[in-house]
């Protein structure tokens, strides 16, 4: 399903990334220098607290998916489309089937609503969902394979259970292989910002050929 964008679209950077390498860091580091920012982590987020959509995720797995106050339990719903067999692969593509055409919507609310003239898509799964096609360019955000591990730990997530999420997505070389742009974040903050800030050059000056 193609984005419904108006002609004076801004230009659209996607950011990808494996799991825990700071794509959130990064994008906020856009944000400041003043471009828009879609979190599509969060507009999913967002997605799983309507009605309708609890309503087919529990016909698919139940009550259990959901937690006291009667919201998706999301680490429920976790273990059910992570699991490492046939049946979590059929269970994440009737997710993503969902929540990926509404997550879609919101982007292209921002898109057509948008004053910035560079909108940031941090996206985990940017090629997966084929949002990438409708990006100007694309960075990839790379860290340490140890860095990415310590940020998963602060969230509660084990080794395998980075594993098993990463198995789900595209690989690291993969996805690095087709981005524009590579964004250290290793932890050296002020390289990161360096390269940041030559990534946001790129872009501002691909706004300017567009004007």
């Amino acid at each position: 399903m193609p984005l419904n964008i108006h002609s004076q679209q801004p230009v659209l950077c996607g950011l990808c990334g494996g799991i825990g390498s700071g794509k959130s860091y990064i994008a906020r580091q856009f944000q400041a220098l003043g471009a828009a920012v879609f979190d599509a982590d969060q507009a999913g987020h967002r997605v799983l607290r309507e009605d309708d959509v609890k309503q087919e995720l529990v016909s698919l797995w139940g009550t259990d998916i959901l937690d006291e106050q009667g919201e998706v339990n999301r680490q429920a719903v976790a273990q059910i489309v992570f699991a490492s067999d046939a049946q979590g692969q059929q269970a994440r593509e009737q997710l993503q089937a969902i929540s990926h055409p509404r997550i879609q919507q919101q982007l292209e609310l921002v898109l057509t609503q948008s004053t910035e003239k560079v909108v940031v898509v941090d996206a985990a799964l940017l090629f997966e969902t084929g949002w990438n096609v409708y990006c100007d360019q694309i960075a990839f955000v790379d860290s340490t394979e140890e860095l990415r591990l310590i940020r998963c730990q602060a969230r509660g997530w084990s080794m395998e259970e980075l594993r098993s999420r990463e198995a789900s997505q595209w690989s690291l070389e993969r996805k690095r292989q087709q981005s524009d742009f590579v964004i250290e974040n290793h932890g050296d903050s002020e390289v990161t910002q360096r390269q940041v800030q030559s990534v946001w050059q790129s872009l501002t000056r691909l706004v300017g050929e567009e004007v």
